[in-house]
Parts: structure tokens; C-alpha cells; sequence
């Protein structure tokens, strides 16, 4: 009855996220991606958010926004917004269970209830995806740095036919540079060319979270290791890799969708 109870609140959520969250979400990031033989993706415009209160979803403000954690949020009627999910929580994204068994995976994307560019769907990477974008795509290991957004550590990806804008440079690869500093002038020239960033936030478990100097990503594959792991994205401090860890652990959310 209360999964039930929960799902009719999720439709209602869906329809009023459809209308309150067109403004700041209908637009996908220009860039296009090759994350496997002929899948391109464009990214959504900032990370995933959740509002217990009203059950709606939202993309972040920025790309380099995150809201960190404070033991509070965990309450169910938490009028502000989340964004350390646990693994595959599209259906019950406020699970703070610490038991790793309590989590199967339903990707966010398909009840987010988000505005789309031509009905497309919204995903979640897999890792094998991840892995194609930052390894195996054609020039791959140019297209994309360590950087610093308006001071905001993070992984900075750039689109299979990058051109950088005048006025900017940006030094590829998995080491920090400090020609990787971008103020917002200049972020808005390499968002306009179609780059992407993903910001460092904290990593949860339970109703508790450090705050951390690593981006955490989570991936839709489990992992083939450890029954209760999932694989996630990890940049910690400079070569991106995947990684697993509990499916419990609340980690930052990057949909895409297909072109």
C-alpha cells in the first residue's frame, strides 16, 4: 500500500515537474558526446536535484552547482533539494538506508518527469560509456582536463568536434593545471562551445557525508565483483576512473540523452 501510495505521489510530482521546472531544464548542453559505436549523447545542464517535500525533480542552476549534505535533509518532508542519491533511487529518490540490499536499480531518468528535446528520454551513463567517452572516442584523450570553474574543482569535458573559442585555452588530460582556471567570462565562452563540467561534491552514507575534493558519479551498471556495489565515475584528484562502492553510498547524478 505505502509503494503504491509513494508511486501516485511520483505521477503527481511528474505532471507539476513537467510544468515548474520547463524554464531551467528543457535545454540540453550543446555539445555532443560519442559514447559507443554510433550513440552520441548531449548532457543535461547541471546535476540531478530532488524535493522531498513536493517530489519533484530538477536540474541544477549551473553546471558547477552542488548543495552538499546536512543530516537534516534526511527528514521526509524536506522543503529544499537534494542531489547525493543513492543508487538507481528514481522510484524512492530520498532512500537513505545504509543497507545495500534496499537499493535496485531504476535509472532517474525514466521518472524525472524532465522537459526533452524532441520526447527523447533522459539516462544514466554506463560505465562502459563513461569509459568509451574518455579512452576510446576518436581524439579522446584531448577532450577533456581537470579544471576549476568560478573556484569549484571539477572534471571538464569537451564535445567530439571541439573548436576553443577565442580567448580561452584549455590544456587537456588528467593532470591539474593552472591554466585550467576559468572565472565565469570565461566558463560561459567554453559552456557556449559546448564543454561540460562536473563539479567535486561530498559522498554520502546513510544521513551522514565529508564534505570531499573528488567528483563521484554513479553509473547504471552494477558491479561484476561485488553484489552490492555499483560502479561508479571517480576523479580523485586528477585521472578519471571507474570505481565501485556500496549501492547505498549517496553519490552526484549527470543524465544524458541520445541524439
Amino acid at each position: 500500500m505505502k509503494k503504491l501510495v509513494f508511486l501516485l505521489l511520483c505521477a503527481l510530482g511528474l505532471q507539476l515537474a513537467a510544468q515548474e521546472t520547463a524554464a531551467d531544464s528543457a535545454a540540453c548542453c550543446r555539445g555532443l558526446f560519442t559514447v559507443a559505436q554510433n550513440t552520441q549523447v548531449r548532457f543535461a545542464p547541471g546535476n540531478l536535484q530532488y524535493q522531498p517535500s513536493t517530489h519533484l525533480f530538477r536540474f541544477a542552476a549551473s553546471q558547477t552547482e552542488v548543495l552538499g549534505w546536512d543530516t537534516k535533509w534526511a527528514l521526509p518532508r524536506y522543503k529544499g533539494w537534494l542531489d547525493l542519491f543513492g543508487w538507481g533511487t528514481a522510484l524512492n529518490p530520498a532512500n537513505f538506508s545504509d543497507k545495500a540490499n534496499d537499493y535496485t536499480f531504476v535509472d532517474w531518468g525514466t521518472y524525472c518527469g524532465l522537459p526533452t528535446n524532441g520526447g527523447k528520454i533522459w539516462r544514466t551513463l554506463s560505465m562502459d560509456e563513461w569509459t568509451y567517452l574518455l579512452s576510446k572516442r576518436k581524439n579522446a584523450r584531448r577532450l577533456y582536463a581537470i579544471a576549476y570553474v568560478n573556484k569549484v574543482y571539477g572534471l571538464l569535458l569537451l564535445p567530439d568536434n571541439w573548436q576553443c573559442p577565442k580567448g580561452v585555452y584549455v590544456k587537456p588530460g588528467p593532470k591539474e593545471d593552472q591554466a585550467n582556471w576559468y572565472s565565469a567570462e570565461k566558463w560561459a565562452l567554453l559552456e557556449a562551445a559546448g564543454a561540460v563540467f562536473l563539479p567535486c561534491e561530498a559522498k554520502r552514507m546513510g544521513d551522514q557525508a565529508q564534505p570531499s575534493s573528488s567528483c563521484h558519479y554513479w553509473t547504471s551498471q552494477p558491479s561484476v565483483k561485488k553484489s552490492g556495489e555499483a560502479m561508479y565515475l571517480l576523479v580523485d584528484p586528477y585521472v578519471p576512473q571507474g570505481r565501485s562502492t556500496s549501492k547505498a553510498a549517496g553519490l552526484s547524478v549527470r543524465l544524458v540523452q541520445e541524439m
